[in-house]
């Protein structure tokens, strides 16, 4: 019931912004898939989550600010016998290396909440925080494939803690939208 209350917040936050950053002409943003492994502890196994994020750039700027969400199983285990997941706002800023690559830097904050049935471990995180960073190419049209690696920090959840590698694909705008003249 918590992950679909969770869901739903994520979903009208990412409502109004997307509308609020359309609203203004010159509109550039992105937005991606990811699948990340995560292991919190070394006497644990791998886990892996999914997730997305939307963001939006601020005005010709390579900074943008945006929404994030990830879900999983944190050791690899069946997602009935544990589950993870976190989400919040995210800041990031781009950098072009060449015409091809380009490297990301970002930071999460947010919410997060884990439990382990097998190990009959509950935890809950009001402060998740997550600096990352990676390394995209460019596929062309807009698309992008970037390797990158992190580490989520759950405040007062030690299990769901630790460092997470993995990639994402997303579609980047290129171009601004240019107002219809009459």
């Amino acid at each position: 019931m918590k992950l679909i209350r969770f869901v739903h917040v994520l979903l009208i936050v990412l409502v109004f912004s997307v509308a609020s950053f359309g609203a203004e002409d010159g509109f550039r943003g992105k937005v991606g898939f990811d699948i990340k492994g995560f292991k919190s502890n070394f006497r644990q196994d791998m886990g892996w989550l999914v997730g997305g994020r939307w963001a939006g750039y601020f005005g010709t700027s390579q900074v943008y600010m945006g929404l994030a969400a990830y879900f999983g199983a944190p050791t690899g285990l069946s997602i009935t016998n544990e589950k993870m997941y976190y989400g919040g706002a995210i800041l990031g800023v781009d950098a072009n290396l060449s015409k091809s690559t380009v490297f990301e830097a970002n930071l999460l904050l947010g919410y997060g909440e884990g439990q382990m049935n097998q190990l009959n471990i509950s935890e809950r995180s009001h402060y998740v925080v997550e600096p990352g960073f990676g390394l995209g190419f460019n596929l062309g049209g807009g698309w992008r494939l970037t390797f990158g690696a992190s580490y989520l920090h759950m405040a007062n959840a030690k299990n769901f803690s630790g460092p997470t590698f993995g990639f994402r694909f997303q579609f980047r705008s290129t171009a601004a939208r240019k107002p219809a003249s009459d």
